[in-house]
């Protein structure tokens, strides 16, 4: 009989009963008939009944079962099966004639399908005409492609056999163990057996590939698969995972449990990378690396991506979530370990300073909405899993990972991390799992306490800092409320918050520890801090919060930033908060510019300037909508007056023996030059780009390239536009193609931006994978471009959910990229409208997060557009 806590918690979420446990799947997969996009398959599953049951639930969506059986292993008659489908909860309901007991048996099921147009489940690919198919199963798509029990908690091992075309290579988790030939020119293979694992991470690919391998130090063999004739861009990829796998199998105690590891670049893939277990695959851009395209930008990040599929080998494979809300502890903790890791293998790429700008900075932007979300958040069924993949899981996630690792020192965190893999290899684990190992060794029962703060509730706190000086020692005063972008208070949230404080006799260390204990306000005594010292809190940007300084605190501060001595990362932390603190209408913008003016003008250093050019960027595109007609060129020229020395400085070739962040930051700097008239930086890059179109021209170095293509985009005419559309035919690399289509729609002009975004939407033209991060590139571009994308939005939603899916996340990316770039009410009431009469539970967060962007945006404008142009045109 099923207990009231388990038949509960179906009901909540709608889960499979724990009744029937699946503990090893024979399945066969016929895909012979890959040109018709046609599969057949069987499974055999052996499962534990642990009550009698009148019938066995699992899940299965849009696939033809033709036969059902079950044989009990105890020797008695086996069962016919039959079935109906539950499609709101996506699971099949097969009865029997008869009850069946408790004990073992085998469920055998014979089905066929259609392999999928969507960028999930079992799908097709192409690649210069050759057809292949793969499969993409995280979150709960390995039900579209075979009857299972598709949640992360029935973990099972899995025999597969798969028939394929001869003349392609055919890929599963495991190596091949055994193949025979079959008919119409046809291979069977049969891989071994995979660990105990879930069903998301089952992979098998069908396609055209070369790969180069190698082996690490522990003699696991590594392959990157690439696409035919480009082996050679699979080569940083293979070494760079070369070196850490053997780095995580000593750093978590435990050897990589597989004999291998495949790596394989998918030309049609909707995401960025997938940890299936021992077949890991990838977006093209983010596993190959070519000498003559790929930007010092890509190379870092295909490094983090491949560490951070590397690192789920361990903690998400080898140990689980046991249901979706604990997904941050899979994503979270591989954001960090990848930074970790990259920093190991390159400690030239300057990682760990970049994490500030590149992670913390993005999950504080959504968690500072109403409509944000706990890190730890209730699922209730399928379609609310797509949601949570998002900055909050993964950035804040490791965000907090992070912090906790600051928190309790190296040795512990890594002794309790390898004790809590260690316990729960082979099985599923929840957060407090984690806690509770961590505490132990850090010997701190309260940090469960700590750490619920951070994970249970959504948001982070802003705190508001007073000092007085008494003798020889500074008193502070900080008081703490939730930090919400619109300026609205909410004084219910509390946390519990570790701070680091330097001072200017010691801008680089923690000279004093502070902890909040959950309470409003509270008063520190700091001991022989003169009166002379600035103190700044947040050593390192360590901590999730804002920090609201009084003005001559602020004032202090300045110097460390103006001499350096302050870290790249508390630079970049003085002036994001002040920033936030302007946009929520704490503070006033001009406070903001002038800092920069003052302190940041002669700043070099990437992470700092990775962030100002991405909020200056952001009032940029307000002033798009300013009231005042000069606002917008007058802003523009103190953008171009900030960045005038990081210009001179780097101009457009390389310098001698400069480092790598130099490079990245000569793009960022030439493209905002370029984008806000400087006439100069104009014409260097229209003669950099004609160059491209004479006889025996000399490549252009692809980390400059979006400079140049979005600087000719902005101001091209029709002419322009066809040389980027040729380029883009042309390009021989997924990254050069999405830089072209990046500047197919940056164009000023009305009737480009239209043909833009008629290209961008043909799929003969457009992988599909690429629509919707080139619609939303249009809608950021200005004004014209929002308005067109968000008319074509709503005129061809229909559409756009056919070729997605309806629980896509290519769907949450478009809605929350393109109208929330408005801001007036009048588009807010549309956005509004329009969510209305295409309702659909995945869109429900981000339409209120969309809503509440263009009311900050507009509250911006009208609080802020006077006082800004006063100021600039002084």
């Amino acid at each position: 009989m099923t207990n009231m806590s388990d038949k509960s918690v179906r009901e909540l979420t709608n889960r499979l009963p724990k009744t029937v446990i699946p503990l090893h799947y024979q399945l066969y997969k016929d895909v012979s008939q890959l040109n018709q996009y046609l599969f057949q398959g069987i499974v055999d599953i052996d499962v534990k009944i642990n009550e009698i049951v009148h019938e066995i639930i699992l899940n299965s969506v849009d696939l033809n079962l033709t036969k059902i059986q079950y044989q009990p292993n105890d020797g008695s008659t086996s069962l016919n099966g039959s079935f109906e489908l539950n499609d709101e909860h996506e699971q099949a309901i097969i009865q029997f004639a008869q009850p069946i007991n408790a004990g073992n048996g085998r469920l055998h099921i014979e089905f066929n399908g259609i392999i999928e147009d969507e960028l999930h489940g079992f799908y097709r690919t192409k690649d210069k005409n050759q057809i292949g198919a793969c499969t993409q199963f995280e979150p709960a798509y390995a039900r579209r492609a075979f009857p299972c029990f598709d949640e992360p908690s029935f973990k099972a091992m899995f025999t597969i056999s798969i028939r394929a075309p001869k003349h392609l290579t055919t890929l599963c988790n495991m190596p091949v163990k055994s193949q025979r030939n079959d008919d119409n020119d046809t291979i069977t293979y049969e891989f071994e057996t995979t660990p105990i694992m879930s069903t998301y991470l089952v992979a098998y690919v069908i396609g055209a590939y070369d790969y180069v391998e190698t082996r690490d130090s522990n003699n696991v063999l590594i392959r990157v698969y690439t696409p035919v004739g480009k082996k050679e861009r699979g080569l940083f990829a293979l070494h760079t995972t070369a070196k850490i796998l053997p780095f995580y199998a000593e750093y978590f105690g435990i050897k990589y449990p597989l004999s291998k590891v495949d790596m394989i670049a998918i030309a049609d893939f909707g995401s960025g990378a997938m940890e299936n277990w021992g077949l890991i695959t990838y977006h093209e851009t983010y596993l190959l690396v070519d000498a003559q395209n790929t930007t010092q930008e890509t190379k870092q990040e295909v490094a983090l991506i491949v560490a951070h599929e590397l690192a789920h080998q361990w903690f998400g494979n080898l140990v689980t979530m046991e249901w979706w809300n604990d997904l941050w502890l899979n994503e979270g903790f591989a954001t960090w370990i990848q930074f970790l890791a990259v920093d190991h293998v390159y400690p030239e790429y300057d990682i760990w300073t970049q994490f500030v700008s590149d992670t913390l900075a993005l999950c504080m932007i959504p968690d500072a909405l109403h409509y944000s979300h706990p890190i730890e958040t209730d699922i209730k069924k399928p379609s609310e899993i797509s949601e949570i993949f998002d900055d909050i899981t993964y950035e804040k996630g490791s965000s907090v990972i992070r912090l906790l690792h600051a928190y309790i020192g190296d040795e512990a965190f890594r002794t309790g991390l390898a004790n809590y893999l260690a316990e729960y290899s082979y099985k599923n684990a929840i957060t407090e799992n984690l806690w509770s190992h961590l505490s132990r060794t850090s010997k701190q029962p309260h940090l469960f306490d700590i750490l619920s703060t951070w994970t249970k509730q959504m948001g982070f706190p802003l705190l508001t800092v007073t000092q007085e000086q008494r003798g020889n020692n500074r008193v502070l005063t900080i008081e703490q409320t939730r930090f919400l972008a619109d300026g609205t208070a909410d004084d219910n949230a509390r946390w519990k918050i570790p701070i680091n404080i330097c001072t200017k006799s010691n801008p680089n260390e923690s000279v004093h520890q502070l902890f909040m204990t959950g309470d409003k306000k509270q008063e520190f005594l700091l001991e022989k801090v003169p009166e002379t010292d600035w103190i700044k809190l947040n050593l390192f940007s360590v901590g999730i919060y804002r920090v609201d300084y009084p003005h001559s605190m602020l004032e202090s501060i300045v110097l460390g930033i103006q001499d350096q001595s302050l870290s790249p990362q508390d630079r970049f932390n003085v002036q994001t908060d002040l920033y936030a603190l302007a946009r929520s209408n704490h503070k006033d913008y001009v406070d903001y510019l002038k800092l920069l003016r003052q302190a940041y003008r002669h700043e070099d250093n990437l992470t700092v300037w990775k962030s100002i050019i991405k909020q200056i960027t952001d009032l940029n595109s307000i002033f798009d909508y300013a009231t005042m007609s000069s606002t917008k060129k007058l802003f523009q020229a103190y953008v171009c007056d900030l960045l005038s020395n990081i210009y001179a400085k780097l101009l457009w070739d390389p310098l001698p023996n400069e480092g790598s962040q130099a490079s990245m930051l000569r793009g960022l700097v030439l493209t905002q030059m370029g984008i806000n008239g400087h006439n100069k930086t104009r014409e260097d890059a229209r003669k950099r780009f004609d160059s491209l179109f004479t006889n025996n021209h000399s490549p252009i170095n692809p980390n400059i390239r979006v400079a140049i293509y979005v600087t000719v985009a902005k101001t091209g005419n029709m002419d322009t536009f066809e040389k980027l559309k040729t380029l883009y035919r042309e390009a021989d690399t997924q990254e050069e193609r999405i830089r072209l289509l990046t500047a197919l729609c940056r164009f000023d002009d009305p009737d480009i931006q239209r043909r833009a975004l008629e290209y961008i939407w043909d799929e003969n033209e457009v992988r599909k994978q690429d629509h919707v991060a080139a619609c939303a590139e249009l809608a950021e571009h200005n004004r014209h471009g929002c308005e067109i994308a968000w008319k074509y939005i709503q005129e061809n939603w229909d559409k756009i959910e056919e070729i997605y899916g309806e629980t896509d996340n290519h769907l949450i990316h478009l809605i929350e990229h393109a109208p929330s770039h408005f801001v007036t009410k009048e588009r807010a009431d549309e956005v509004e409208k329009f969510y209305a009469d295409h309702p659909n539970p995945l869109l429900h967060r981000p339409i209120h997060k969309t809503l509440e962007q263009i009311k900050i945006r507009r509250l911006v404008l009208e609080r802020h557009e006077r006082s800004i142009n006063d100021y600039l045109s002084l």
